[in-house]
């Protein structure tokens, strides 16, 4: 996301920096610096039920995770409690 593919935690778990995902990471980063310029990501509104997969080879296909999504879209995830018994 950041170019920073041959240093820090993204190395670590990376390992050997390919093209492919150099290409990957200059995808990502035109996509995101285009939304954040324009309002517009370049794929349709999430309502549409597709999904910018970003791959080897990016691409706009149904939402993988549309079982999963139904799943859990009446679900009410409420807040979560403080950690130390505090309230």
């Amino acid at each position: 996301m950041f170019g920073n593919l041959d240093r820090g935690a993204p190395a670590a778990l990376i390992g050997e920096v390919t093209a492919a995902a150099v290409r990957l990471s200059e995808h990502m980063r035109t996509t995101w610096t285009s939304f954040a310029i324009h309002g517009d990501p370049g794929w349709p509104d999430f309502s549409t039920g597709l999904a910018q997969v970003f791959d080897a080879e990016p691409a706009v296909v149904p939402y993988p995770e549309e079982t999963s999504r139904r799943l859990w879209v009446d679900h009410d995830f409420g807040p979560l409690p403080l950690l130390g018994g505090r309230e």
